[in-house]
């Protein structure tokens, strides 16, 4: 497995980490997201549904271009 992350604000004064493990399976791999709040901070927005609106929002992003990467590298790949 092979996995990375970044915290959103910085080591020392985060607001949010976010983690991405990969893992093989088959011919593809398993993407698999995580965050973590830190603490609240109103750049995320001032309710806690809007909090949820954002990883939501985030969650849809990522898997939007993992879908298009995957698109990209299947028409690229060598036969």
């Amino acid at each position: 497995m092979s996995a990375f992350a970044f915290v959103v604000g910085g080591a020392d004064h985060g607001i949010v980490r976010w983690g991405w493990h990969f893992r093989e399976q088959g011919r593809g791999s398993i993407v698999q997201q995580s965050w973590r709040l830190s603490r609240a901070d109103a750049v995320l927005g001032e309710t806690r549904e809007d909090v949820q609106a954002l990883r939501d929002h985030m969650a849809d992003s990522a898997e939007s271009t993992l879908l298009a990467l995957a698109e990209w590298i299947a028409g690229h790949r060598t036969r």
